[in-house]
């Protein structure tokens, strides 16, 4: 064996110890294929506790690479002062610089591993996924995360895309489920149309980067964004258009991912024709995955601060255009949301409205507080939109159908859950006490500081218009009376009485005490500086 092929076989064994929570999930994974083959149909639901005890150890994990973080934060402070703080932050190069070991990583992974498994509590009790292949759903959602929790890490362009095509084929599985259902096919075959559309603008982008660049990784020395900036400025006015042109193509795949305009307009269809369960997983975990990618390249390419070894486009005219790309988003998503009449489609115009809001928080790249109040605010939206959905998914089991009419007098018969939806409702709305304002105003308050008043104006003009349809869905369940008789008596599963009820004590307790996850996302962000 070659000394190179034996010292890179030995190095890339070392390495394994940095991604155990993927080694963890995709275990869990093949045991549960295993055991999802072997038992009757009857038994599948055992699938789903399989993979739900895998992905807790995942969990587990991650949050104990990332207390290693703050451990060796806190040693080299104490021993070398803040300098040495910086060099425990800074992100490690993996697997011959396919993937990358930060804390930023670590962040998202939690984000993707915690709404993975909400989402497998929330399938295990849906009458809609019963039959003979519920099981298949279980896996399809572990694939999902096992493909995000590699985005959230990947460094180079290959890595990127294997782990964002992983993510979307399953996806598309996933959307078109319900096999009888007609809306689920539909909904199956437009997500493939757009996503095929989407991913070939990316990688017909990346692979120019390629050709221009001869290298495959973007981070780092000799990366991708410093070759750029060098070939900018040795040629800057023969290059500059055709850059941007492939930028904005490999900027507009992690853009269809987040549902921003103008590549949301698969999540309206989707969403309302895919399975409920799976529509509350695309609403938090692939979009989470998909701001991982986007802030991490963002702040590559474009460097906080504005570096002047690696800025070549300039940060204003970024910002500009993340900054018209939110508003667009925010406000289309609000506006088609105001006549809707279905709650599932509602809620996917919401979902594209709350991407907006977050760009706006990425329309500020000269300092670190617009990306960690992003981040804040995907903690935010990972409970209040996923506790939202959980009370659809009961509703829809008790009623049989999501639409606003089906849903009238909801209270009578699950007053727990409908009180629940109206604080989840709340706090989407941005209204205090709830999480929801919190993550809004740490977004708008860095405008302000960076004189970006209008845009700050547009969030709250947004949120008023919003507060309209939440607010009818609100009245739906609570105020208004169904002139029906409801055939089924049986009432939601207990489980998900906890998991509302949770959500909302952690939405409270974000908005009494926010500091110290802001604190988090503001260090997590110190990698990408």
């Amino acid at each position: 064996m070659p000394d190179g092929f034996k010292d890179l076989l030995q190095q890339n064994l070392y390495h394994m110890t940095y991604i155990w929570p993927e080694t963890m999930v995709a275990v869990t994974f093949l045991l549960a294929l295993v055991f999802d083959f072997a038992v009757p149909h009857e038994r599948r639901k055992s699938t789903a506790y399989i993979c739900i005890v895998g992905l807790l150890i995942a969990l587990w994990l991650n949050v104990q690479q990332h207390q290693h973080f703050i451990d060796a934060i806190e040693n080299l402070s104490l021993t070398h002062g803040a300098h040495a703080q910086l060099n425990a932050l800074h992100p490690q190069s993996i697997f011959s610089g396919m993937l990358i070991y930060d804390q930023y990583g670590t962040f998202f992974k939690f984000i993707i591993l915690l709404g993975t498994v909400v989402s497998l509590l929330l399938s295990i009790h849906a009458r809609e996924l019963f039959g003979k292949n519920h099981g298949e759903f279980y896996l399809l959602l572990v694939a999902v995360c096992l493909g995000g929790m590699f985005l959230a890490s990947a460094s180079n362009l290959l890595m990127i895309y294997l782990s964002l095509e992983s993510l979307s084929i399953v996806s598309y599985a996933m959307a078109g489920f319900l096999r009888h259902n007609r809306k689920s096919a539909e909904a199956g075959i437009k997500y493939v149309i757009y996503g095929a559309m989407a991913s070939g603008i990316m990688i017909f982008g990346m692979s120019y980067l390629y050709g221009l660049t001869g290298t495959l990784n973007v981070f780092g020395e000799n990366g991708i964004a410093e070759k750029v900036a060098g070939f900018e400025a040795a040629n800057p006015h023969t290059s500059h258009g055709a850059m941007i042109a492939v930028l904005a193509m490999v900027f507009a795949g992690f853009l269809y991912k987040i549902a921003a305009v103008p590549f949301h307009y698969w999540a309206p269809d989707v969403y309302e024709g895919a399975p409920t369960t799976a529509t509350a997983f695309f609403s938090v975990v692939p979009k989470a995955a998909g701001f991982a990618v986007l802030i991490r390249a963002l702040c590559t390419f474009f460097p906080i601060g504005g570096n002047a070894t690696h800025q070549w486009l300039g940060a204003p005219s970024v910002e500009a255009v993340v900054s018209v790309i939110a508003v667009l988003t925010m406000t289309l998503g609000n506006l088609a949301a105001l006549g809707q009449t279905n709650a599932k489609r509602m809620l996917a115009y919401s979902s594209i409205a709350h991407a907006g809001y977050m760009l706006a928080g990425l329309s500020v790249l000269t300092t670190m507080a617009g990306p960690a109040a992003v981040l804040f605010y995907l903690v935010v939206y990972l409970f209040m939109n996923l506790g939202a959905f959980i009370v659809l998914v009961a509703l829809e089991n008790i009623f049989g159908g999501s639409d606003l009419r089906t849903l009238r007098g909801a209270v009578l018969r699950e007053p727990v859950l409908c009180v629940t939806l109206c604080v989840f409702l709340f706090s989407l709305t941005g209204l205090p006490p709830f999480g929801g304002f919190m993550g809004k105003y740490y977004i708008m308050v860095e405008l302000a500081h960076r004189g970006k008043m209008w845009m700050v104006l547009v969030i709250g003009f947004n949120s008023v218009i919003s507060l309209y349809y939440y607010m009818k869905l609100a009245k739906t369940v609570t105020i208004d009376r169904s002139e029906e008789t409801q055939a089924r008596s049986e009432g939601a599963p207990i489980s998900y009485s906890c998991l509302v009820i949770c959500s909302c004590a952690v939405l409270l307790l974000l908005f009494v005490y926010p500091q110290q996850l802001q604190n988090l996302c503001t260090q997590v962000m110190q990698p990408l500086r």
